[in-house]
């Protein structure tokens, strides 16, 4: 059967401010308004999207209510655009205050879960660790991934997560991304993965590991100068990705910018970064 061409909208780290707080890291521009342009754009394309989705860092450090307010704004979103959103989480979310809020249910440990449209699978991940910021894929994940994958090899797969695998690109960022990538990688090996669509990082990049294209997204939040080794500059921005996924399996990544501030509005001081010890932390 041949398969439809698939348009993925990826929007990642709104850092929506929760209620009675400041918008994290000095933001001039409310993360909500922000966030309002992005689904403006997305409505003027006359092609519907297959899906939207949401690569984590949701709630800047929320609590139960305020995920109940996302859960209602993002089913009027659905509703208005006409195309399902899918969210996963980030390390500023909160796991406990997310299953309250947003999913109405019991907290458990980890959010992840897939989906299956126009016969492709789209593999939502939780690579929080914690509340630290750097990010792990615990055993029991990549064991339901392995066993998901090796059931339909051939079957084009998706993988959308919240940090990033290291990468070419990502040089100065090892100390702040996915910790076990390498082991994902081995996994991906008895499928037939596509791509690998993060956020965390907060500008936009694009880079091969083993064969297998690594989609970036910067923030609809604000954008962060990653290029100097050891201080890192924040403005005020907003963007997401539009990935295409052709019936023959090629893929293409737009980004598109529609807000930037010219006006720094934080500095960070980074002192090592290389990957991290997580060995007294497991």
């Amino acid at each position: 059967m041949k398969m439809k061409d698939t348009t993925i909208i990826q929007i990642s780290d709104i850092h929506l401010t929760p209620a009675g707080k400041k918008p994290s890291f000095n933001q001039q521009l409310d993360p909500y308004d922000k966030l309002d342009l992005v689904f403006a754009d997305v409505k003027k394309f006359k092609k519907k999207p297959e899906l939207i989705a949401l690569t984590g860092d949701l709630i800047h450090e929320g609590k139960t209510d305020d995920y109940v307010y996302l859960r209602k704004f993002l089913r009027e979103k659905e509703q208005e655009l006409g195309a399902p959103i899918f969210v996963l989480l980030g390390n500023h979310d909160r796991t406990k205050a997310f299953y309250e809020g947003f999913m109405e249910q019991k907290p458990k440990s980890k959010y992840y879960y897939k989906v299956s449209i126009n016969g492709k699978d789209n593999y939502f991940l939780d690579t929080t660790f914690g509340d630290i910021e750097q990010g792990y894929l615990d055993k029991e994940q990549l064991d339901w991934l392995s066993e998901n994958l090796k059931k339909e090899p051939e079957r084009p797969a998706l993988i959308f997560m919240h940090h990033p695998i290291a990468g070419t690109s990502l040089k100065h960022m090892r100390f702040s991304v996915l910790q076990n990538g390498s082991k994902l990688l081995q996994i991906c090996k008895k499928g037939n993965v596509k791509g690998f669509f993060s956020g965390h990082i907060h500008f936009p990049t694009t880079y091969l590991t083993e064969g297998i294209l690594n989609g970036v997204a910067d923030s609809t939040a604000y954008h962060i100068d990653c290029r100097e080794k050891h201080q890192h500059y924040v403005r005020d921005a907003s963007s997401y990705n539009v990935i295409t996924l052709s019936d023959k399996n090629e893929i293409g990544i737009e980004n598109r910018y529609l807000y930037w501030g010219q006006k720094i509005i934080k500095k960070i001081d980074i002192e090592q970064t290389d990957f991290i010890d997580l060995k007294p932390l497991l």
